[in-house]
């Protein structure tokens, strides 16, 4: 089945919402005033139209998301549920499980990235198949996102005693047929570096032996 957000995991956090047990302790500190998160406080509350897969069809469905203020300058921030990318409406289930699909397999194109036991996913509503295309853009939107984290990724690895294990990936290449610029192969050997990492803070997370 393609890889998603549950209808379950939305519901779970629109009650979390409810209840008000969204907190902002897990954002960074004001970047404008450095006030600590801790003392966010919530400014307001935005619907937000999330799309889903099930049964290979693709459904809306709606959540609301918190937006906090920094009581020192009035910057605002929204809080983001793991299922959740900015500015993105597909969840990050499947915007990294596609996106990992093309990444990591050498002879794959966009085509078939998107395909799934030769079907495609499809609007429940229109019918429009999922555009070969929303892969391409998947992968430039976790590009800049794994950019901007790379500092906080390099320092987590450094204090791990178990990032060892990532001196045994070796050299990170890509097909020349999956990029025509530079820029492209930028992109793609970016994705395939932070999907290995990813792999190896999984393996750190659930190994006692490598904690």
């Amino acid at each position: 089945m393609p890889p998603t957000a549950t209808l379950e995991d939305i519901k779970a956090h629109q009650q979390r919402v409810e209840k008000n047990k969204i907190t902002p302790d897990n954002l960074p500190p004001c970047p404008r005033c450095s006030v600590e998160s801790a003392f966010f406080k919530i400014h307001a509350y935005r619907e937000r139209r999330f799309l889903i897969i099930i049964e290979m069809l693709i459904n809306a469905v709606y959540c609301s998301l918190v937006r906090f203020g920094c009581p020192g300058c009035g910057k605002t921030f929204t809080h983001y549920p793991d299922f959740a990318i900015p500015h993105k409406h597909y969840t990050r289930q499947t915007i990294e499980g596609f996106s990992r699909s093309y990444v990591e397999n050498d002879q794959k194109t966009y085509q078939d990235a998107v395909t799934i036991d030769d079907a495609v996913p499809e609007r429940a509503v229109s019918g429009r198949s999922l555009a070969p295309s929303s892969v391409h853009r998947w992968i430039t939107t976790l590009t800049a996102l794994i950019i901007a984290h790379r500092q906080a990724l390099k320092k987590s690895l450094q204090q791990n005693p178990a990032a060892q294990l990532c001196r045994h990936f070796g050299p990170i290449q890509i097909p020349e047929k999956k990029y025509k610029t530079s820029h492209r192969k930028g992109c793609l050997l970016w994705c395939r570096w932070f999907f290995k990492i990813q792999a190896v803070f999984e393996k750190i997370q659930f190994s006692p032996s490598l904690r």
